[in-house]
């Protein structure tokens, strides 16, 4: 068989489960905490990786399948994104993890593509993110229908005992604001991030996401949004984060979304992100972590300035089967 139909549901996931435990220590790089140096690759790769994955493949929240080729087994863990498809109007699927018995990257390209051809129909959209030190998925993925749209730089911030409060008025902002800064994530798009760099979405669809996103985040979806607080003027900018996750034994926030229009009032990113890290100091945060693009070299200074540190990097693929 080329497929792992003819196994019971519990004899794979066994299997699958045997795979990710000897390989604990070379997933850690899965793991979105893996700059924490000063905790074991095994602790890192099990509790905040292996153990939530098998967690969600054992409770349906997330798929599990194989494709066999000569006796090399590729295997695939994936899930539905329903907020993600509603918006855009087509299936959006997100692959969690790609992960073979073997050092063949053929195997996986082809492998890659069967998966693709047995669970995706006309107009599903597929993304995944693997993580850079992943070389064999990285050679595999060429050759198939996925491509790179996006670099990212995993930055990480601990200096919270030394943060000073911002140099500039910041206030959190509140529902009256949704419509000036739902406007400013479209106007300021990124084209470098995940919707804008795919040409998989149009710049309308890219711009009415960030615009969604921004919305979404004053309404709940982050729990706190930064805005500029000067008298008599709109906010031109904001910063979303959310609280801080109690995460092997430290407490850990990371920043949501951000934009800002530089055209009358410039550095306020920076001020922004003092605001946040003031607010997160008060909540006893340790680490705070972001993400950008390594394209995105405004953003890389700020975040640099302001004493983040690089973590780690990662490649964000897409297939769209249009």
């Amino acid at each position: 068989m080329n497929t792992s139909d003819s196994f019971s549901p519990e004899k794979r996931l066994n299997e699958f489960n045997g795979l990710l435990l000897s390989r604990a220590r070379d997933l850690s790089y899965y793991s979105p905490y893996s700059f924490l140096r000063t905790i074991s690759h095994e602790r890192l790769s099990r509790e905040t990786f292996t153990e939530p994955l098998i967690g969600s493949v054992a409770s349906g929240r997330s798929s599990l399948s194989a494709e066999f080729r000569a006796g090399k087994t590729t295997w695939f863990v994936w899930r539905d994104l329903p907020w993600d498809s509603d918006y855009f109007r087509r299936r959006v699927v997100r692959i969690e993890l790609i992960i073979s018995d073997h050092e063949d990257a053929d195997a996986v390209a082809v492998a890659v593509n069967r998966f693709l051809g047995r669970f995706t129909s006309p107009g599903d959209y597929v993304s995944m993110t693997v993580p850079c030190e992943d070389l064999l998925l990285l050679r595999g993925l060429a050759g198939t229908g996925f491509r790179l749209v996006e670099t990212r730089l995993n930055y990480y911030f601990t200096g919270f005992e030394s943060a000073q409060s911002p140099l500039l008025p910041v206030r959190m902002a509140v529902a009256d604001d949704i419509p000036v800064l739902r406007d400013v994530a479209m106007r300021m798009r990124n084209r470098f991030d995940r919707v804008h760099a795919d040409p998989a979405f149009t710049e309308e669809e890219a711009d009415s996401y960030l615009g969604t996103f921004a919305e979404q985040s004053v309404r709940g979806f982050a729990d706190m949004v930064a805005v500029p607080d000067l008298p008599g003027v709109k906010p031109f900018g904001f910063l979303a984060a959310g609280n801080p996750e109690r995460i092997m034994d430290l407490n850990i926030a990371k920043l949501v979304l951000a934009a800002v229009d530089n055209s009358e009032h410039r550095g306020w990113m920076f001020h922004l992100l003092g605001g946040i890290i003031r607010e997160l100091k008060m909540k006893n945060t340790d680490i705070l972590t972001t993400i950008t693009q390594a394209s995105n070299r405004p953003a890389i200074r700020t975040w640099e300035k302001a004493g983040f540190l690089l973590g780690f990097v990662t490649h964000v693929y897409s297939y769209s089967n249009k």
